[in-house]
C-alpha cells in the first residue's frame, strides 16, 4: 500500500514545525528521512510552514495510509535499518513520536503503539564508548594546549576546551551560550545557565579551572573579537551576536562546526590526534562525566551536571569507569593472568 507523498511531507513538515529547538527538529528530520526511503518518497524538499493541518486533505489521506500499514512494514523497516543499535533505536523513536502526533491530531490508530526498539547489548554498548572518554591526563594535557595558544584566538580556545571539559557541555549548549547566562560575580559559585536538549534549562557550575580561562577571556580575548564584527546585518536580533560568549574570528557567534575545528586543533597540538581515533567535543564532555564518577561524585549530581532527563543516560557512565578499574586491575593484580 503506498502512501501519499504530498501528503506525507504536509505531515512531516506539521511535526518539526511542533518542536521549538532547531536541534530537534534536525535530529526528527533525520529520523523521519530514514521512513520516508522505505515508503519510496523523495524527502529533500525543505520543510516548510504548516498551518491548518488538520483540514489539509492530503495530510489525513497520508495519515489514514499510514494507519493502514501493517505491523509486518513497520517491524521490517526496523529490523533493516542501518548502524549502531543506538542510533537505530533514536531513528525508531523519533518516528514512534511522529505517529504519535499526527494519530492524535486526526484521531487515528496509532500503528507503531507496540513497535519496540531494536534488540541489543546496552551494557556492551555502554563499554564499547570507552573511546570516546579520555584519561584524566590527557584531558589535562588538551587543557594545557589550550592555554599556551597566543592572542584573543587563544583565550577563546583556553577557555572553550575548559568549559566543554570542566562544565560537561554540548557543542550546541556552548555556542548558544550568552553573556547574560554566566553568573560570575560570586566566586563562591559561579554558574551559567545553560538551555539543553528538549528546551530544558540548568544551572550548571563552573570549576575552577573553567572560570580562570572564561574570566581571562571575557576580560581580553572577547572585547577584541567583538571588535571585529563592524558589518551591520539585518538579522542581527536573530544572530544575538552581540550577547554570545563564544565568538569566532569575525566576531560573530562561533558555530557548532566550528567548535569542532577548534577541539580537532587542540587534540592535535596536544598529540592526541592520530590514524586511529578522533577527539571530537562530546569526547569532553563524556571525560566530565566518566572523571566525575571516577572521583565518587553522587551519580544524582552528576545528572543534573550533564543535564540528562533521565539516570540510565548517566549510569554509561559508571560502565565506563568499570571497564577502566578492569583493566588496571588486569594490569597490576599479581594474579592476573593477562598476556604482557
Amino acid at each position: 500500500m503506498s502512501v501519499s507523498a504530498a501528503g506525507f511531507l504536509a505531515l512531516r513538515d506539521g511535526f518539526l514545525q511542533s518542536r521549538e529547538s532547531p536541534n530537534t527538529r534536525a535530529a526528527y528530520a533525520r529520523d523521519l528521512a530514514s521512513l520516508a526511503v522505505a515508503l519510496d518518497i523523495d524527502d529533500s524538499r525543505e520543510v516548510g510552514p504548516a498551518f491548518g493541518m488538520e483540514d489539509d486533505p492530503e495530510a489525513a489521506r497520508a495519515a489514514t495510509q499510514l494507519s493502514e500499514l501493517p505491523t509486518e512494514f513497520w517491524t521490517t523497516w526496523r529490523d533493516g535499518l542501518p548502524g549502531r543499535t543506538s542510533s537505530r533505536r533514536r531513528r525508531v523513536a523519533g518516528v514512534r513520536a511522529f505517529c504519535r502526533w499526527w494519530s492524535r491530531l486526526f484521531a487515528l490508530e496509532n500503528p507503531v503503539v507496540e513497535l519496540r526498539p531494536p534488540a541489543g547489548d546496552r551494557d556492551q554498548e555502554a563499554v564499547g564508548r570507552e573511546i570516546v572518554a579520555l584519561p584524566q591526563s590527557e584531558a589535562r594535557a588538551m587543557c594545557e594546549a589550550a592555554r599556551s595558544m597566543p592572542g584573543a584566538l587563544g583565550a577563546r580556545t583556553w577557555a572553550l576546551v575548559e568549559v566543554l571539559y570542566g562544565c560537561g557541555l554540548r557543542a550546541s549548549e556552548l555556542v548558544g551560550l550568552d553573556l547574560s547566562a554566566c553568573h560570575l560575580d560570586d566566586e563562591r559559585d559561579p554558574y551559567v545557565v545553560v538551555h539543553g536538549k528538549g528546551s530544558r534549562q540548568r544551572a550548571v557550575a563552573i570549576p575552577r579551572g573553567a572560570l580562570q580561562a572564561l574570566l581571562a577571556y571575557l576580560s581580553t580575548g572577547r572585547p577584541e573579537l567583538r571588535a571585529r564584527d563592524r558589518t551591520p546585518r539585518s538579522d542581527q536580533s536573530r544572530h544575538r551576536d552581540a550577547d554570545a560568549v563564544f565568538l569566532n574570528a569575525r566576531g560573530r557567534r562561533l558555530t557548532r562546526g566550528s567548535v569542532w575545528r577548534v577541539v580537532r586543533h587542540v587534540a592535535g597540538a596536544a598529540g592526541l590526534a592520530d590514524d586511529e581515533r578522533r577527539v571530537f567535543p562530546h569526547a569532553l564532555r563524556h571525560s566530565c562525566g566518566t572523571h566525575l564518577i571516577q572521583s565518587g561524585i553522587d551519580i544524582r549530581y552528576v545528572q543534573a551536571h550533564l543535564g540528562h532527563a533521565s539516570p540510565v543516560t548517566t549510569e554509561v557512565y559508571t560502565h565506563v569507569t568499570a571497564a577502566h578499574l578492569k583493566d588496571d586491575f588486569d594490569r597490576a593484580h599479581p594474579r592476573s593472568r593477562r598476556a604482557g
